[in-house]
């Protein structure tokens, strides 16, 4: 990143940054910058050495495979992580596997697959709720919306078993829907859509909303755009809201004119365009859950020329979760965060 300029947010005072452009300026940010924590009177520094770093990842071979292995989401403890493969095992067309633990320091058992939720169409982007009880996945089954649907199943314990799946139709659309693991206080989900919309006007590319509900187990609202966050020439998917809603992982990638705007992997499908590019990680900062997201690092210790997507991080900060196919086939990563 090539500096443009020191920023500074003093404690509780608006913001002074704005983009003329979305990710023209934002992807060449400044080497250093403060924001204000305001709700604790002080201020976090986030400049050119305190931005967010990252140990070398580490593959989690109890998981790789030959075969794609994608979107990983855990359960608040960690003892539960689901993902979306294409492995031997499954049902077909890609399916929803689950590895338990007894403790977060383990390694996972052998995979299995989720038979409740599994069909001979196509399973993807699993997102499980932090208590476990809760599972949202995109399906093009039939019973949906049309494309790709966002479905949920629900049960009443960790061990009990999952509920026959229903479609959830405030958030989805006749484009391709997928979910992602709901954020700040499990209130808002950041999902993607390739819908055509205002704020998504090519056809094809994935870009993220953010749909909110009242209270955790209330239905989820018409999904908002985040305008700032959305152009045409790129897509932004596989968004992981931070528990108190100020941070935004996320993955993008440009979208090539000549594939008629569709982003190949971006719900773990086969390419649907060659012409489109690899995918990298990203994190977003804003001021507050009522302010845009305006500051924006690409996540260069984990970023290669290959894709690297699906980001996941755990609830203290500790460990993030990725995907990336640098050794192949898409597997499952995880990098320690070194602090700041």
């Amino acid at each position: 990143m090539r500096p443009v300029a020191n920023i500074a947010f003093v404690a509780c005072a608006p913001f002074a940054l704005m983009f003329t452009t979305i990710f023209a300026t934002i992807f060449t940010m400044m080497s250093a910058l403060t924001l204000s924590a305001c709700s604790e009177g002080k201020t976090v520094r986030l400049g050119s050495s305190d931005l967010y770093h990252f140990d070398p990842p580490t593959l989690v071979t109890e998981l790789a495979s030959g075969m794609r292995s994608d979107n990983p989401t855990l359960t608040s403890d960690l003892l539960e992580i689901v993902f979306t493969t294409d492995r031997q095992g499954g049902t077909g067309g890609g399916d929803i596997w689950v590895a338990k633990r007894d403790a977060a320091t383990l390694a996972f058992g052998t995979p299995v697959p989720v038979t409740a939720v599994n069909t001979d169409t196509f399973e993807t982007s699993s997102a499980i709720a932090g208590d476990g009880l809760t599972l949202w996945f995109g399906s093009d089954r039939p019973g949906g919306a049309g494309g790709l649907d966002i479905w949920a199943t629900h049960r009443t314990t960790r061990s009990a078993p999952w509920s026959t799946p229903e479609n959830v139709p405030a958030l989805n659309s006749t484009a391709n829907d997928i979910p992602r693991p709901p954020g700040q206080g499990s209130l808002v989900m950041p999902m993607a859509s390739t819908a055509t919309t205002a704020a998504n006007p090519v056809a094809g590319t994935y870009q993220t909303y953010l749909s909110v509900r009242p209270t955790v187990g209330a239905p989820f609202g018409t999904p908002a755009p985040i305008p700032e966050l959305s152009t045409p020439t790129r897509s932004t998917v596989d968004g992981f809201l931070s528990a108190d809603g100020l941070t935004l992982f996320f993955s993008t990638q440009m979208v090539s004119s000549t594939d008629g705007g569709t982003s190949a992997n971006d719900a773990g499908a086969a390419d649907a365009g060659a012409a489109a590019t690899k995918a990298d990680l990203f994190v977003a900062w804003r001021r507050s859950t009522h302010a845009p997201f305006s500051v924006v690092q690409p996540l260069d210790d984990l970023n290669t020329p290959d894709d690297e997507r699906d980001p996941w991080l755990s609830p203290d900060g500790s460990t993030l979760y990725f995907t990336s196919d640098r050794s192949g086939a898409l597997n499952i990563y995880t990098a320690h965060v070194r602090p700041r």
